[in-house]
């Protein structure tokens, strides 16, 4: 039962990078300029959010199928730093009406960000698929 739970949790929890990383894959483009945008230090250039949607989707696929998964859980983490500040400032949003979905989605993404960490830093956590 137990590697029913862990095997589910994990497909669960990588669900949403594998689909926002086809997705930024997908819209390079517009993340590129909404990245630049917000960090100006940052080009407008589409490989690199080409190269962001591609890390999401491999290791979220790698998390998803039990490969790696504390290596795979790090470097969603540190997917979700970028993602987390470009895509919901909320401190930015002038209104109230504005702020609380970019808040609550910030939020959100640090909640995830504490899953991950947790993941990686599990004793319990094998690295093979039938952990």
């Amino acid at each position: 039962m137990r590697t029913l739970t862990r095997t589910a949790a994990r497909f669960l929890l990588a669900g949403i990078f594998m689909y926002s990383g086809y997705g930024m894959i997908q819209s390079a483009e517009r993340y590129a300029k909404l990245a630049s945008g917000a960090l100006p230090m940052i080009p407008e250039n589409p490989m690199i959010a080409r190269i962001q949607g591609a890390a999401m989707l491999g290791a979220g696929s790698t998390f998803a199928l039990g490969i790696l998964p504390k290596t795979s859980a790090r470097i969603l983490a540190l997917t979700l730093i970028p993602n987390t500040i470009v895509g919901h400032p909320f401190w930015k949003a002038e209104k109230s009406e504005e702020r609380r979905p970019q808040l609550v989605h910030f939020l959100k993404n640090l909640g995830l960000f504490g899953g991950l960490l947790y993941v990686s830093a599990d004793k319990r956590t094998q690295s093979n698929p039938e952990d």
